[in-house]
């Protein structure tokens, strides 16, 4: 009797068409630091702008009279 496991030879098994959704998960794996990056280097921007503002002297807190021209 022959043995039915015996592979033909120049069969070979199709590989998987690629897919778009395999693509997309690549790609997030690829671009994932860079966007975690991102987010943290804006959010200190943004405390650091905020600090900023609040740090600003209002015009109201400096009642001094004088009047400084420069010609």
């Amino acid at each position: 009797m022959a043995n039915q496991n015996t592979q033909r030879i120049g069969n070979t098994q199709k590989e998987k068409p690629v897919t778009r959704m395999d693509t997309l998960q690549d790609t997030w794996r690829v671009m994932k630091p860079f966007v975690h990056f991102s987010v943290k280097a804006l959010k200190l921007l943004a405390h650091s702008l905020i600090f900023i503002v609040k740090h600003i002297p209002k015009p109201e807190e400096h009642k001094n009279d004088k009047v400084i021209k420069i010609k």
